[in-house]
């Protein structure tokens, strides 16, 4: 606003700012006094009538700035006296723009109100255009800080986001005579919100069946409604800025650090509780530890006890200018899994009474992930090749068979960082090979190879900005069984990807 209004008023300019973050009804005075002079017709001042009756609630300082006017419009002795009184009449019409701006619907309103005060002569179209321009800018931070005046306190806490994926599959296997084409759609819609700046309550929906590793809808059965189910619900407790724990059905990235999907598909969202546990150690350089239980299943009416599993992760993390890292190793402990028929199983774990009988071994394993990455390698290539360059991997062990029991998966991503703009990209490569016994083939990557175990292959990934918020992507698969007789599969994904 200095461009705008001079800084030769700057005592006025600071008393009007303060009043303004002090609620101070300048809606009400620029109401007074502009009625005061008959500079109105009808039309307008049935406006700002309509204005003052919805924000009634800020007339509690209308008299000092009607009394202001008052003596303004009696003392015009000189151009920089007229000036002044100028400025503080544009900061009390910010004052209303910025008040009445946080009700959407009377945004045009507001508009209005401009353009007749242009045409009135009390304000120039420049200072109009700042005024809007400015308290536009002054509502979307007050809403992002839940500190908006005229929205309801409920509505500002309250943040939503969502995403739709449209995808096209292709699938082969080398022993099938035909190989498989589908349309697959998947819509997924959370919100959260906090009761207080310690809670937080999350919610989400998604397409989807039963199924915890997906969220697909395949386009099939003559055009039959897919089902929307809850994908996520849980409350999260923050008592510190270096601590949070939460409890549900929930998101588990904050939680749990992998750096592919060789243990647990991403779609999964887990039943139970953790905590997350992050200090700095020395500066750049972060230590953190995750815990959590996790329950795989009830068991009614029965002596037996409820398979669940229990984690803990502890590890370090850098973040520089040029150059980050993080490494963590994790010990699972599983119980009530030995001797258990888990639910959404594949059957590719040994078993004992048959295919489809129970499991025979634990799987308490111990594991290690790591992610080095550099930004500017070789000094800014074209098309942001080396923006950021990383390696990553993880590796998991059961001690309890005696072959079979070992994972590993390495990879390289490069390209931009993050996609969120028309024109970035980003390309990963993984190689993955997970022995037959060496974790429970319920949770891995439902992709490669339907999620089984006893699997080894590639993965490359490359996805494109279209847009804001929408990208399009295509990722192949190319994966065979480690023991079990060779039978490759491969699988091509292209996905246009919106996110809102």
């Amino acid at each position: 606003m200095n461009s705008v209004m001079g800084v030769g008023g700057k005592r006025h300019e600071d008393l009007a700012a303060g009043l303004i973050r002090k609620q101070i009804d300048c809606l009400t005075q620029v109401l007074c006094a502009l009625e005061s002079e008959k500079a109105l017709d009808k039309y307008f001042f049935e406006h700002l009538m309509r204005i003052e009756q919805q924000l009634h609630w800020l007339r509690t300082v209308a008299l000092h700035f009607k009394s202001f006017l008052t003596i303004s419009h009696r003392s015009v002795n000189s151009l920089r006296k007229e000036k002044r009184m100028k400025r503080i009449g544009i900061f009390g019409i910010m004052a209303a723009m910025f008040v009445f701006m946080t009700t959407p619907s009377q945004a045009g309103e507001m508009d209005v109100l401009l353009e007749k005060l242009v045409e009135k002569g009390v304000l120039t179209q420049m200072e109009a255009n700042v005024i809007k321009q400015e308290t536009k800018e002054q509502v979307s931070r007050d809403l992002a800080d839940m500190q908006s005046y005229s929205v309801p306190e409920w509505v500002q806490r309250i943040k939503m986001k969502g995403d739709m994926r449209l995808r096209y599959q292709y699938e082969k296997t080398e022993t099938s005579a035909t190989s498989r084409s589908r349309g697959r759609t998947r819509f997924r819609l959370g919100l959260e919100t906090r009761p207080t700046k310690q809670f937080k309550v999350g919610a989400g929906l998604a397409s989807g069946g039963t199924d915890p590793r997906s969220t697909n809808v395949t386009w099939e059965n003559t055009f039959e409604r897919p089902d929307i189910r809850l994908d996520y619900a849980y409350a999260q407790y923050e008592p510190a800025a270096w601590v949070k724990m939460v409890g549900g059905k929930f998101l588990f990235p904050d939680y749990f650090w992998q750096t592919t999907d060789m243990l647990f598909d991403t779609d999964i969202n887990p039943y139970g509780g953790s905590v997350h546990l992050e200090h700095q150690l020395i500066p750049d350089v972060d230590g953190f530890v995750n815990a959590g239980s996790w329950i795989l299943d009830e068991i009614s009416a029965s002596k037996r006890a409820d398979p669940f599993m229990g984690y803990i992760q502890g590890g370090v993390q850098h973040k520089g200018d040029k150059f980050d890292a993080k490494i963590a190793g994790t010990y699972f402990s599983f119980n009530g899994v030995k001797g258990y028929d888990l639910d959404n199983e594949l059957n590719t774990n040994t078993q004992v009474s048959g295919a489809d009988g129970v499991l025979k071994y634990d799987y308490d394993a111990g594991g290690i992930s790591a992610e080095f990455g550099v930004k500017g390698l070789f000094g800014g290539l074209p098309k942001s090749i080396d923006e950021r360059i990383a390696l990553f991997g993880d590796y998991i062990h059961n001690p309890d068979p005696d072959e079979q029991n070992n994972g590993w998966a390495a990879g390289l991503v490069f390209g931009n960082e993050k996609i969120a703009e028309k024109g970035q990209w980003q390309m990963k490569y993984q190689y993955v090979t997970l022995g037959k016994d060496a974790f429970p083939d319920t949770f891995p990557d439902s992709d490669r190879y339907g999620g089984r175990t006893d699997v080894r292959g590639h993965e490359v990934i490359w996805t494109l900005g279209l847009a804001k918020n929408v990208t399009f992507g295509v990722d192949y698969y190319t994966v065979d069984r480690i023991k079990a007789a060779s039978n490759p599969e491969t699988i091509v994904q292209g996905d246009l990807v919106l996110k809102f």
